[in-house]
């Protein structure tokens, strides 16, 4: 009986496909069907929902190739022609070239389960060809799916109802997401998405005691709001229920430091305090898991040393000791994408996607006024925080959402071409300082309207929110 449940459960898969497939075909807004039908259970659900199948096939990559497949007609035309995605189309192709040949060494060599790896060069061409269908979407498609912005919380609520294992990092790249965009709803005077994001955040927390997930959240926050700030000539303006909560947080802090009680009983928050108060201990969980990690960091880069240019293979093993403790597990990789990259696949890969991130965070920075700009910058921030510590851009439920993030960032606020060449999206208008010149809406033809780019109307905004 419990060997039918995987074929069961494919059977279903299969139903719910071409169901989805079917039914987007026949109606209007149909990339937006499958892909809220992809992320709004990956948010819900996330590990859980992102392993429905077999390796290397899962319902949640068929329903995304399923989206772009129905919509092929209108972002297939422009998929080598944008000018950009020029760099990030590049960057993504060569990824796919190097996992291709990480993948095929570690099968050849025996590594356990090297077909991971594939996720490596996989998921950047789904974040290409889903920037590119994205900038042929106007504003009013996009506001109609913002809801999955709500999920994160839902996911982390039914999670402590049901008493069901968090996976922290995903939740909490969830919810960093969530929250960047929040800051921007906030400036538009809707605050309910950010309180409500804030909420799932306080409540992973008490639940989890995890470092990396508070802060991936508290830094997209505190990035969308630093970069979307307006500028010294207006005057801050908190509103009361922000007040409050910074007045509680305050209040709460010194009375547990004044009555002399441990910080670790702070209520949602304490659990962290003493892993953070710990973390310097490596007797301790939380000092071996940063020794342990650092460890990791050492053996993953001098292993990329011995083979530079391809890196060690899909799938190689890290044999690792935690000083005296038993050895992590053999399938456990570096627990830093970015060094992840190097170690699999090279250190061209690596240092590609490094530049592409940074790209993304300059492309973004530089449009800071405009507040699109400035929550797409926050939702990156939460990305690298997210990658900086986990096995990231490696699994399908943390790296399929990170790189249509890195992707869309990258392609909604470029460089436009004007009459007079290249002009960088963030640039003030000397008579307008409010005025940004950000990307314009595509033409019917498919292309950009170059006669439009200095126009004073309003800039193409992000993603649905």
């Amino acid at each position: 009986m419990t060997s039918e449940i995987p074929l069961f459960l494919s059977v279903c898969a299969a139903v719910c496909v071409v169901s989805s497939v079917l039914l987007a075909l026949c109606i209007r807004g149909s990339g937006w069907l499958l892909w809220a039908s992809c992320l709004a259970p990956l948010f819900l659900l996330s590990k859980g929902y992102a392993t429905v199948g077999f390796s290397p096939v899962y319902l949640m990559d068929i329903l995304a190739f399923s989206a772009l497949l129905v919509t092929v007609h209108m972002w297939g035309p422009r998929m080598f022609s944008e000018p950009r995605l020029r760099w990030f189309r590049a960057v993504a192709m060569g990824l796919a070239v190097a996992a291709a040949q990480a993948v095929y060494r570690g099968i050849q060599a025996g590594y356990p389960d090297p077909l991971k790896g594939g996720i490596l060069g996989l998921y950047p061409l789904v974040g290409w060809f889903a920037a590119t269908w994205f900038l042929t979407r106007p504003l009013e498609e996009a506001l109609r799916w913002r809801w999955a912005l709500y999920v994160p919380t839902f996911g982390v609520l039914l999670a402590w109802a049901v008493h069901t294992p968090l996976i922290a990092a995903a939740s909490g790249l969830y919810l960093a997401i969530a929250g960047a965009f929040g800051v921007q709803m906030r400036y538009r005077g809707s605050r309910s998405l950010l309180l409500w994001t804030l909420t799932g955040t306080a409540l992973l927390t008490a639940l989890t005691s995890k470092r990396g997930p508070l802060l991936a959240v508290v830094a997209a926050v505190a990035a969308t709001t630093v970069a979307g700030a307006p500028g010294r000539r207006r005057p801050v303006r908190w509103p009361v229920i922000s007040w409050t909560v910074v007045t509680l947080g305050v209040i709460g802090l010194l009375s547990f430091s004044l009555s002399g009680r441990n910080l670790s009983d702070m209520p949602v928050v304490g659990g962290v305090t003493a892993r953070l108060s710990s973390s310097a201990d490596a007797h301790t969980e939380a000092g071996a898991n940063v020794g342990l990690r650092l460890e990791m960091w050492r053996e993953a880069l001098h292993g990329a040393w011995q083979e530079p240019f391809l890196g060690v293979g899909a799938g190689h093993p890290m044999e690792l000791v935690q000083y005296s403790l038993a050895p992590s597990a053999a399938k456990s990789g570096p627990h830093n994408s970015f060094i992840g990259y190097v170690y699999y696949l090279g250190w061209p890969a690596g240092l590609g996607l490094m530049l592409l991130v940074a790209a993304a965070l300059c492309r973004t920075w530089r449009a800071r006024r405009h507040p699109v700009a400035a929550c797409w910058f926050g939702a990156t921030v939460g990305v690298c925080v997210t990658a900086s510590t986990n096995v990231a851009f490696e699994t399908t439920f943390i790296g399929l959402p990170s790189w249509l993030v890195l992707s869309c960032a990258y392609a909604r606020v470029g460089v436009v071409r004007g009459h007079g060449g290249e002009i960088r999206a963030g640039t003030e208008d000397p008579e307008g300082p409010e005025r940004v010149i950000a990307q314009r809406a595509a033409g019917p033809s498919g292309g950009t309207d170059r006669s439009a780019a200095g126009s004073t109307g309003p800039p193409t905004a992000g993603l649905p929110v």
